[in-house]
């Protein structure tokens, strides 16, 4: 978490809230999902396998991701959810040093070094834990139903074939 300035007043506000504490001011929707980039501050010892990964992983020329690993730190990649920063962090973190920052809409020289890492596994049991409280869809109540039919249709076959 990161403490953002609200462009309506002025104050600090986590870049969490949806709205701004003080003021009220809106400060994302609240029913979009979180949007993540990849900021590449080293590309490692051997910046050529660098290279080979984020081009593997992302949709980039070799030539694109060899620019990427001279000018660093840069923004690799912008616009993810979750998952696909979590794989992507995954996939970089052996061979280079990277971070997953929430994403802007443009990014500065000053933007990329002041960007705070969003600590992903922080990041991961607080996307999940929504997932878990989710109410369950019409097709997966009925399917919880039937299963719950046919369990009791077996055990009240087994139980009646042992005592009579």
């Amino acid at each position: 978490m990161a403490l953002i300035h609200c462009p309506e007043c002025g104050k600090e506000v986590s870049d969490l809230a949806a709205a701004c504490i003080h003021c009220g001011y809106p400060l994302r929707a609240a029913d979009l999902p979180v949007r993540y980039a990849l900021i590449l501050e080293d590309p490692g010892p051997d910046p050529g396998k660098t290279a080979a990964l984020l081009h593997k992983h992302l949709t980039l020329t070799q030539e694109e991701a060899q620019a990427l690993t001279e000018k660093t730190p840069a923004v690799v990649v912008q616009g993810l959810a979750f998952r696909q920063i979590w794989d992507l962090n995954d996939a970089l973190r052996r061979v280079c040093t990277c971070k997953a920052v929430r994403d802007k809409s443009v990014w500065t020289p000053e933007a990329i070094q002041e960007a705070a890492a969003v600590d992903l596994t922080q990041e991961r049991s607080r996307t999940w834990a929504g997932r878990i409280a989710s109410p369950m869809t019409f097709w997966k109540t009925v399917g919880a139903i039937l299963t719950a039919l046919l369990i009791w249709s077996v055990a009240s076959f087994l139980l009646s074939a042992l005592f009579f």
